[in-house]
């Protein structure tokens, strides 16, 4: 159900399941392991909460079948795609290499 490619290289034994752009062009994506099943994900993130509008950074977490939900990083930090994307990468190989 992917909508478009992703710019960056995925590291080996991974899949990329979505990747799309919110309307206020925020990444939401998900990368699937092969062999585990376990996941990264990126999504829209608001950081504020007393205010209507469209969220201001994304949130990177990583479902794995065994241990459950890991947040990887949150926030402003993750203001831009691209620092979206750095993080699933960094969250995909950190997985890989603990196999």
């Amino acid at each position: 159900m992917r909508e478009e490619e992703p710019d960056i290289e995925i590291p080996d034994g991974w899949t990329v399941s979505q990747y799309k752009f919110s309307g206020n062009f925020k990444l939401i994506a998900e990368f699937e392991h092969k062999e585990s099943g376990a996941e990264v994900r990126c999504m829209p993130y608001k950081t504020y909460s007393d205010q209507p509008g469209f969220c201001n950074a994304h949130r990177v977490i990583l479902v794995d079948p065994d241990d459950g939900v890991e947040e990887i990083a949150v926030g402003m930090e993750l203001e831009y795609v691209e620092d979206a994307e750095h993080a699933a990468l960094e969250a995909m190989k950190k997985y890989s290499e603990g196999l």
